[in-house]
């Protein structure tokens, strides 16, 4: 048993040693006593994306980097992607998720059903209220967020409306759009 604790420490020394040849910060960093590694570069974000894209998930790309770029890295829209639900030229945020809205009911597969959308960069208050899922005083925030901040760039902008969560989100993401 003592041959046995004895020779994984070995092997686990000799590994670590190996690693430390690898990457020399990890040595400073152990030698300075910081346990816990992380690797930041300041030029670059972390982003993901769903929805009608060929590959979603998530992506690192450099901080300057627009709705195009992320687009691109994840292979593409998809023939059912709604081009009136994303700005291409939208600067991505760090951390922040990004959805492709469908143009089509996928629920259909026997005919193709277009959705009706309701643009919210400038649908009336009650133009926003035909969307299920809008009552109101969602509404009318939407129409005041929009007059305090300019039009929305990106569907998750909404996020930043008062009384709108992801509950409320997840359920009209497919029935709005920017354009």
């Amino acid at each position: 048993m003592f041959k046995t604790i004895l020779t994984i420490l070995a092997v686990l020394f000799v590994c670590l040693g190996v690693f430390m040849t690898m990457d020399p910060n990890l040595s400073s960093n152990l030698q300075n006593g910081l346990g816990n590694i992380v690797s930041v570069n300041q030029n670059m974000i972390t982003v993901s994306i769903s929805g009608e894209v060929l590959s979603p998930g998530s992506y690192v790309l450099e901080k300057e980097s627009t709705l195009n770029d992320l687009i691109v890295m994840a292979g593409g829209v998809s023939d059912k992607a709604d081009p009136n639900a994303y700005i291409l030229s939208c600067e991505l945020k760090d951390g922040q998720n990004y959805y492709i809205a469908p143009l089509v009911e996928s629920e259909d597969i026997c005919e193709p059903v277009v959705i009706d959308k309701v643009n919210i960069n400038t649908a009336t208050k009650e133009e926003l209220m035909t969307v299920q899922g809008i009552g109101s005083a969602i509404a009318q925030a939407i129409v005041d967020y929009r007059e305090q901040n300019g039009q929305f760039t990106y569907l998750e902008q909404l996020l930043e409306v008062a009384g709108i969560g992801n509950a409320t989100f997840e359920k009209i993401k497919n029935y709005i759009c920017l354009s």
